[in-house]
């Protein structure tokens, strides 16, 4: 009696030989795979990475904005002035936000440092930080920047990228200058740096 050469093991022993004698093409279809495999996650990798830094300057621009809920300046205002000394992601973003929620308050774009003295909170982009030697500390004015050495500078508040995330490291001297009280909950996620000598530094009129 002939045996049944169509029984599904004798069909998958005959697939497995037809592979290892003809093994071109066994790797043709895993190169096959590996190729649509590694398509996919450098796709995804490409994505993250532009949602990540899109979330960066997003982010920034809302902990600007935000910042004043945990501030209290030495005179007090119904009516705040945001100033962006450079314009970059950030600035452009903070512009919107503040438009969009219709408080009242005003953005103004400076030309120079020296514009300061009109300013309640100043974001200042890393681009035009680099020109600087020192950031003015002024009566009742709060800097804002995400330059490495911005704190360092005299500017009080620097917006940090850590591990996908945005972080303020604070710099207290320096906002005590100022006359500005900064809230205990802004402080309790923020960073707190030692930073270089600053007795040099004063506040000016």
């Amino acid at each position: 009696m002939q045996s049944n050469d169509c029984t599904p093991s004798n069909m998958m022993k005959q697939i497995m030989v037809g592979l290892f004698v003809k093994p071109y093409h066994f790797c043709r279809l895993y190169t096959l795979y590996f190729m649509v495999a590694l398509a996919f996650f450098i796709n995804v990798l490409v994505h993250k990475a532009y949602a990540n830094n899109a979330a960066d300057y997003e982010i920034s621009a809302v902990y600007i904005y935000r910042f004043s809920q945990f501030i209290t300046w030495p005179k007090k205002s119904e009516k705040l002035t945001y100033c962006t000394l450079g314009t970059d992601k950030v600035a452009l973003t903070l512009s919107r936000l503040l438009k969009a929620n219709h408080s009242g308050n005003n953005i103004v774009t400076l030309t120079n440092i020296n514009q300061i003295n009109q300013c309640h909170i100043a974001y200042i982009s890393p681009q035009r930080e680099l020109d600087l030697n020192q950031i003015p500390i002024k009566q009742g004015v709060l800097t804002i920047g995400s330059g490495e050495a911005f704190l360092n500078k005299g500017g009080m508040i620097e917006l940090r990228s850590m591990d996908n995330k945005v972080r303020p490291a604070i710099a207290l001297t320096h906002a005590k200058k100022a006359e500005l009280l900064i809230s205990s909950k802004l402080l309790k996620i923020a960073i707190l740096p030692t930073l270089e000598k600053d007795d040099h530094k004063g506040v000016q009129p």
